[in-house]
């Protein structure tokens, strides 16, 4: 805990949620945090992909030095510990100390009972390049804003599998956050991408289904509410997800490195590299987010906090964010300014 701690808006709770590529440009995210004319605000960032102790990132524990940096308490849930050492095309010439990786929630508000729930298994740990132990996991904590008490939770769903096992992963978080519990919030990288992924059979389905409908992939993946059905889990349980997002991608990936990835055979890469043209095509993707219970999520302008000076602002995706001509993440924050019931 930071005992300095202390937040920087008095009206109302600003949350960020965002996946910061395990830290990797750990200064660009502090840099960022701290100066950003929005982020700068935001007394509760709900983080995905946060290392400690992995070469990739410098070794930092990126968690409880990001709160050191910002001023903000940090609390840590560790979901792998990574197995596999740095390669050496990553250019890396140290080797990793705690090897843990793991989501994070950084509040410059009193906290109390912060907790893990482990998520149901999907994947297998040794199947991908990527060797690691564990698995994927919500991590929650109470929050005393202003008069009021709310939680705010997080999680980080499997990129390689099924929308429905995304769902079962979500619906495990859901299920422990009965509605009886206070307001809260929830948010993290819930990897919407709308395709199953894992098997050269899936690989082939998502071809057709690109070379089929290719205006309707695009559309699907800013809106991938019909395709995963995870999204419809958080109305059930009484989330909101309406005036907590806006319509903008969170990650741009080209076709390119959809393709490297996509577990075809070599030849029919060709073929599609062909189809598709020379020039890689970028596509947008909505896969972070933000859902409120017993929230008012605010519109711009709709409260100016008296201390700062500084108006709400609806829900916000912040994009083009760079650090010394390099993007800081390959994903972008999400912003949403809320007002709990008790804080008018």
């Amino acid at each position: 805990m930071d005992p300095s701690a202390c937040p920087r808006l008095k009206s109302f709770v600003r949350v960020a949620a965002w996946n910061i590529e395990c830290g990797e440009r750990f200064d660009g995210i502090v840099h960022t945090l701290n100066t950003d004319p929005v982020l700068r605000f935001a007394d509760v960032i709900l983080l995905s992909e946060v290392d400690s102790g992995m070469a990739r990132s410098g070794n930092h524990s990126v968690a409880f030095e990001l709160g050191r940096e910002i001023g903000a308490h940090a609390i840590y849930g560790v979901e792998y510990l990574e197995m596999s050492a740095p390669e050496p095309s990553d250019g890396l010439h140290q080797d990793n100390t705690a090897a843990l990786h793991g989501n994070a929630i950084l509040t410059r508000y009193q906290f109390a009972r912060p907790r893990l729930i482990r998520l149901p298994r999907c994947e297998n740990n040794f199947e991908s390049r990527q060797k690691r132990l564990g698995g994927r996991l919500g991590l929650i904590v109470d929050l005393e804003a202003g008069t009021m008490q709310m939680f705010a939770a997080t999680t980080h769903l499997d990129v390689v599998n099924a929308p429905s096992c995304r769902q079962k992963q979500l619906r495990g978080l859901l299920q422990y956050l009965q509605p009886g519990s206070p307001p809260g919030i929830v948010g993290g990288d819930f990897n919407t991408h709308t395709f199953s992924r894992g098997t050269t059979m899936k690989a082939f389905r998502n071809l057709a289904r690109l070379l089929v409908d290719p205006d309707g992939v695009t559309r699907s993946l800013l809106r991938p509410h019909r395709l995963e059905p995870a999204l419809g889990d958080l109305e059930l349980f009484g989330f909101r997800l309406q005036g907590f997002n806006d319509g903008l991608h969170t990650c741009r990936v080209d076709d390119a490195q959809l393709l490297e990835s996509s577990g075809l055979p070599v030849l029919l890469k060709r073929l599609v590299r062909r189809r598709f043209g020379r020039e890689a095509v970028s596509l947008d993707f909505r896969l972070d987010w933000l859902a409120g219970r017993r929230l008012k999520p605010l519109e711009s302008g709709e409260i100016v906090d008296p201390l700062t000076g500084v108006p709400s602002i609806s829900a916000r995706t912040i994009t083009g964010l760079e650090y010394r001509g390099r993007p800081v993440s390959d994903h972008n924050p999400i912003i949403a300014d809320v007002l709990p019931a008790g804080m008018e």
